[in-house]
């Protein structure tokens, strides 16, 4: 959400780690340099987390303009501009306004804004010994997002009249995810460039899935499947999770059954590249969480990703994957098609 919790480059320091938006730690300290300090020393990769095509975090108030380095919701503004008081290359809802659910976004038709984030990665990755770089909210909002003004001079049409524009907003998050590839993994050896990305691709009407799912493809113009076709990614991980508070008992959309059949549907395609699907950690009983590991084994992917480490905590889980499915060493697979 375009704030550093690293010594700035390109962006302010978050608030989260000094306790001012923009002021560095006292005393100075860089969580980065620390975690890839302490993760190396015990043999554990690090892949550097950007927020990708999030700007601000609040809904109602920008970010304070006097910030050094200049907040990125700022300099989209002196680049392009505002109309009726509406940032030009944020994204806008149906109405003309910045659509905000959780975060305010900008929009990948802005080559300005592209750049910024190939330069934040370019910076992480070449100031730091980290192993990979890791993208999420590389997507649009939400589906009615974004005719905004940036987007519809490039375009050079009028937006939704057909089926073209949503083809053409995937391209721009198709664009961003191969510049990422093609500009920043070669500038370190081995660096790996993976992405968090929705769930579902698309439905299968097979699958027998109750109500209407919201998918990547369709709804947040993320054509990740595209990215594994391209060679322009070196894994994904789909968030096949409960996106709210989980119940107990377990009883969320996202059952064994369902995750397994999701899973299966990206390792289809892979091309070759590494599917690491999402696990969520918050489940009432550890049983959820094993059966899921196990059917990632089943299937072959090169492992799963568990949201979160917080949750794996509270829950008290570790002791349970260390002594059962956790027990053998893990070998970090090895990308063998980098040049």
């Amino acid at each position: 959400m375009a704030v550093a919790f690293y010594t700035p480059g390109l962006e302010p320091w978050s608030a989260l780690v000094s306790g001012t938006y923009g002021q560095p730690p006292d005393p100075v300290w860089d969580p980065l340099a620390l975690m890839v300090e302490k993760a190396h020393a015990k043999g554990i990769q690090v892949h550097a987390y950007m927020n990708t095509l999030t700007v601000w975090n609040d809904c109602n108030t920008p970010p304070d303009e006097t910030v050094l380095p200049m907040p990125l919701y700022h300099q989209l503004i002196v680049k392009h501009d505002v109309t009726n008081g509406v940032p030009n290359a944020m994204q806008w809802d149906e109405h003309g306004n910045i659509y905000c659910n959780d975060y305010m976004r900008g929009t990948p038709a802005s080559d300005f804004f592209q750049d910024h984030l190939i330069a934040v990665g370019t910076d992480l990755v070449t100031r730091y010994d980290v192993d990979g770089l890791h993208l999420d909210h590389i997507r649009y909002g939400g589906e009615i997002t974004s005719c905004d003004l940036v987007s519809a001079a490039s375009y050079g049409a009028d937006c939704w009249v057909d089926d073209g524009y949503a083809d053409w907003q995937r391209m721009q998050v198709n664009d961003l995810a191969q510049r990422f590839y093609v500009e920043v993994t070669p500038l370190k050896a081995d660096l790996w460039l993976s992405a968090a990305v929705w769930p579902i691709h698309q439905v299968n009407p097979a699958w027998g899935f109750p109500g209407l799912p919201q998918e990547g493809y369709k709804h947040y113009y993320q054509d990740s499947k595209a990215w594994l076709a391209g060679g322009y990614i070196d894994s994904i991980s789909p968030m096949i999770y409960p996106g709210g508070a989980y119940q107990c008992p377990d009883s969320s959309y996202w059952t064994v059954e369902r995750w397994e059949t999701l899973v299966a549907d990206y390792q289809a395609v892979s091309n070759g590249r590494f599917i690491i699907p999402g696990i969520g950690a918050d489940y009432c009983t550890f049983d959820e969480i094993e059966a899921r590991i196990t059917k990632a084994r089943e299937i072959g992917t090169a492992g799963h990703s568990i949201f979160s480490y917080r949750g794996l905590l509270a829950n008290d889980y570790f002791d349970e994957l260390a002594n059962g499915v956790y027990a053998e060493t893990a070998v970090v697979p090895t990308i063998t098609w980098h040049p």
